[in-house]
């Protein structure tokens, strides 16, 4: 493997008054002049590991708690939306890539990427980006009506049994959450989640009618999502 370990910690630009605490994230990017980039740019006091392919991102995706994923897409040894379905309960990934198409946005938002960023980027940029998606510590973890979602280390919890989510289930249910009782559209869960416009509503409803699924398996008779015609969904619980 050829992977590396280096400091990391994020600062927004000063002008956004924003900052983001100590990380652990890793980059798998190919090209080592970005990587140095990043590098030079974020290097401090957090941790963060790189990869230049994606059997080494998979293999330290699959082995290492991490805060959030910096993706790229074309990679020596194959595509990099590879990770989604090899890794399980994956942290929070922004997608940086060459690949400015909609369809590819498209795929990348579908798998249950948070952000995607078209190169090139400054590393100002990222940052705020990043700033912008991963959460402080302090409000990691949500509880409502015996449910906790712990969005650093991307777990779901009802009552000591463990719930296992899909990276997409996993954010919709966690902005759900962090919004109980408040009814939104499939249409304002997609532009909430996934960052973007939504184009179709029917991506939304899949990922809910699964979760409602795994929730109900976990949960019992505690209705954790409610419907209403006109209104949409609401995390409320009973």
């Amino acid at each position: 493997m050829c992977y590396d370990k280096i400091g990391i910690i994020f600062f927004a630009g000063k002008e956004s008054g924003m900052t983001i605490e100590s990380r652990r994230l890793l980059i798998i990017e190919d090209d080592s002049a970005l990587r140095e980039r990043l590098n030079a740019y974020f290097s401090a006091r957090n941790e963060v590991f790189t990869a230049s392919t994606m059997s080494d991102g998979i293999a330290l995706a699959q082995t290492t708690p991490l805060d959030g994923i910096i993706l790229d897409l074309i990679l020596p040894d194959g595509d990099g939306m590879a990770l989604f379905d090899a890794v399980d309960d994956l942290p929070p990934v922004v997608i940086l890539s060459d690949i400015s198409s909609e369809r590819s946005m498209m795929e990348g938002f579908s798998q249950g990427a948070l952000d995607y960023v078209v190169k090139p980027c400054s590393p100002e940029l990222l940052e705020m980006r990043l700033s912008l998606r991963l959460l402080p510590a302090r409000h990691a973890t949500v509880t409502v009506n015996g449910l906790t979602v712990n969005s650093r280390q991307r777990t779901c919890v009802f009552r000591g049994k463990s719930i296992p989510l899909t990276s997409s289930e996993f954010n919709i249910l966690l902005f759900l959450m962090t919004h109980a009782g408040q009814y939104f559209l499939p249409n304002e869960i997609y532009e909430n989640v996934w960052k973007m416009k939504s184009l179709h509503t029917t991506t939304v409803k899949r990922h809910i009618s699964t979760l409602r699924l795994k929730l109900a398996d976990a949960c019992g008779d505690v209705k954790m999502i409610h419907t209403e015609f006109g209104k949409g969904y609401c995390f409320a619980g009973e």
